[in-house]
Parts: structure tokens; sequence; C-alpha cells
């Protein structure tokens, strides 16, 4: 059963609050950790968006989206307006914040060096992206979402999202070449 068909999008409550947070707050936690780095600021971002969707839920209008694109919305505008807040860069979060979120495939050290310098390569190719760009590429590999999802998410066209993340891939790509060069 999609998740999508458990709420009535035509009368959306806060009767269907308790389902939605069961539904959705591990995968707002997991797409918040991902970009911040920090579990405390990502269960504190993840509270203040369930919040928000509380407040705002009796006035959720159905236009053509799904629930879920609506809640990671919300999401995502919220991230948004913590890194202005905070004046936050795309460049604060730290490699070795990175390098251990990564798990190695074996316990070698020649293994586990390969993966880190790969890991560094794609990290800093990664930050010469677009924000926007680094929301595409999130959705696509991180949260699995099809280029329909995707493109419901950001109101662009499923051709459009398809295009800009073949584009990315060739940006990522020429970027990694870069670092590895610089080696």
């Amino acid at each position: 059963m999609n998740i999508e068909d458990v709420f009535n999008k035509e009368d959306l409550s806060q009767k269907d609050f308790a389902k939605l947070y069961k539904s959705y707050n591990k995968r707002i936690y997991d797409f918040l950790f991902k970009r911040v780095s920090n579990k405390e600021i990502a269960e504190d971002l993840t509270s203040e968006i369930f919040e928000k969707i509380f407040k705002t839920i009796n006035d959720f209008q159905w236009q053509g989206i799904t629930v879920s694109a609506w809640i990671f919305r919300i999401a995502r505008n919220h991230l948004i307006d913590h890194y202005r807040k905070n004046n936050k860069h795309k460049r604060d979060t730290s490699l070795e914040d990175i390098i251990n979120n990564v798990i190695s495939c074996s316990p070698s050290i020649e293994c586990e060096l390969e993966n880190k310098e790969s890991e560094t390569r794609l990290f800093n190719a990664m930050r010469e992206l677009t924000p926007e760009d680094q929301y595409l590429i999130y959705y696509k590999f991180y949260e699995e979402m099809s280029n329909k999802h995707i493109a419901e998410l950001t109101n662009m066209s499923e051709t459009n999202i398809g295009t800009k993340l073949h584009r990315i891939r060739k940006k990522l790509a020429k970027y990694i070449k870069i670092y590895e060069n610089t080696k």
C-alpha cells in the first residue's frame, strides 16, 4: 500500500498528524541529518518542522502534489531558513564529519583509505555544485526518489529533472577527475 493512499488529500487535518508523524519522522530526520551532519541539530529541525506541519495541516490544500512532496518542501524550506538564519555556507560541514558517516566496504586498511579518498573527492566535487543541484542529487541518490517524485517536489517537469541530473553527473565526474589529478 502506498503511504499516500492512507491520507485523504482533500481533507487533511490535525487528526491525521499522528499518522503523518509516524510515517515521515524518520525520513525527515534522515534528510536533515545528511544535510547538517549533526544529530542534535537534525533532531531540533525535525521537531520544528513537525510543529510547523501540525500548525498548518488544517490549511493544507491539495494542488496536485503529494502529501510527501508537501512535507519535504516544508523540510527543505525550513532547512534553507536555518542556514540563512545561522549564516551557514555549504563549506561549513567538516570533512571529518562526512568521513565519519562513510561505511567502509571491508576492514582492510587499503580499502578504507581508498574509500576515504573517493569520499573526499566526491565531497569536494559536491561542494562545487549549487545548493539546488545538491538537493537534486540528494533526492535521487540518497532518498532514492523517482524523477517524477522529484519533479512534484521541485515544481519542475520530469524531463527537466532527468536532463539536470544527467548534466550534474557530468559535472561531478569532471570535478572528481580534477581532484584526482591534483592529488
